[in-house]
């Protein structure tokens, strides 16, 4: 018996391109302070190994999920996502995460949260974190959620089954606004950059007023300090004039770059902030698209499809991601958007993960 440590259950899933813990809420401590200690005790930060934890020492491998039942009228689940900063001994739940996003369905379904249907069973999620709701749809034959599938998607080696994903409720996640700076092009330190809040409040900017071209590597952008030091100025600026405060050590607003595609729609290149992302966040991909749909915006110069209903293929360094939206307009501005996108995910472990008791005494 141990004595000198806690476990915890927990599912560890790859959800899209990320992948982390999943956690029931009434596993954790209900106080936020100790919760946090939990979490990065469980990720292994901070430390830039991560070595003493679950951690994968990469932005997209440092993330936990936490699940409860909801208890709003017609919501499954709530859903509450966390990132856990590598070096420092931060979480931050004020974004979300499309990817992570992705296993929450199969999480809840695995948990006895929802109650399996033979086929397909829909699981109606409430995103904590940004107000979204979302409609995941599982494939759960002999009312057991399969895993196996031919459904692929850019940056995982392998095939999986898909999960439909339905968003709603995308305007102003985190501002109330679809534009927070009340334009659609502004300019700061001399660059123009569109700042759009749809399932993620995203500060997009052209690829090459930063000197940035499609030969440039998922690698040479990770590595790159001085691109990514100059862009996130700017971002802290915009941070402190839109009602973000300091976002010195917060992880949103995100910030992309924008380029003219070799094989998609538009490519783009989507920073967390302080690393590129080796694909596209979900998030990321719904708010690109709802600039490309908007007129006069950055994106305005590489997309200019204005119809109702469109599916856009972003080119990331991974790949593609295709997106689909509906929107409504009225007078040519948008007033309604929803989205939606088809992904995968695995349950790759189920079982506890172990903590010092020590921990939550420091």
């Amino acid at each position: 018996m141990l004595n000198d440590q806690i476990k915890i259950p927990c599912l560890f899933f790859r959800g899209g391109t990320s992948r982390g813990p999943y956690f029931l809420s009434s596993d954790l401590p209900s106080n936020k302070f100790k919760r946090d200690k939990v979490l990065l005790a469980v990720m292994g930060s901070p430390d830039i190994r991560q070595i003493d934890g679950l951690g994968g020492a990469e932005p997209v491998k440092s993330k936990v999920a936490i699940i409860s039942k909801s208890k709003e009228k017609n919501i499954d689940v709530d859903y509450l996502f966390a990132q856990i900063k590598i070096d420092e001994p931060i979480v931050d739940t004020k974004p979300s995460c499309g990817n992570m996003l992705v296993a929450v369905g199969p999480y809840a379904i695995e948990k006895g949260l929802v109650k399996a249907k033979n086929g397909i069973t829909k699981v109606i999620i409430r995103d904590v974190n940004t107000g979204m709701k979302i409609e995941s749809t599982v494939r759960t034959p002999n009312k057991k959620v399969t895993y196996e599938g031919n459904h692929r998607i850019d940056g995982v080696p392998n095939s999986s089954s898909p999960i439909d994903l339905n968003f709603i409720d995308l305007i102003g996640s985190q501002t109330g606004k679809l534009f927070p700076t009340g334009n659609k092009v502004d300019t700061l330190d001399g660059v123009k950059f569109t700042f759009i809040d749809a399932a993620m409040p995203v500060i997009f900017f052209k690829a090459s007023d930063f000197g940035v071209t499609i030969s440039d590597t998922h690698a040479s952008l990770n590595t790159n300090k001085s691109l990514i030091d100059r862009m996130n100025k700017i971002r802290i600026k915009i941070g402190e004039k839109t009602g973000f405060k300091n976002v010195e050590k917060s992880v949103i607003p995100k910030i992309a770059l924008v380029l003219k595609a070799k094989k998609g729609d538009i490519a783009s290149r989507y920073f967390m902030p302080w690393q590129c992302h080796p694909t596209y966040a979900v998030t990321g991909s719904i708010a690109l698209a709802a600039a490309c749909k908007a007129r006069n915006t950055i994106c305005s110069e590489f997309y200019n499809d204005y119809s109702s209903k469109s599916e856009i293929a972003i080119e990331h360094p991974g790949g593609i991601l295709k997106t689909k939206v509906n929107v409504e307009y009225k007078n040519g501005e948008i007033i309604d958007l929803i989205a939606f996108t088809t992904r995968n995910a695995r349950l790759i472990m189920s079982g506890d993960v172990y903590i010092k008791k020590s921990t939550l005494k420091k």
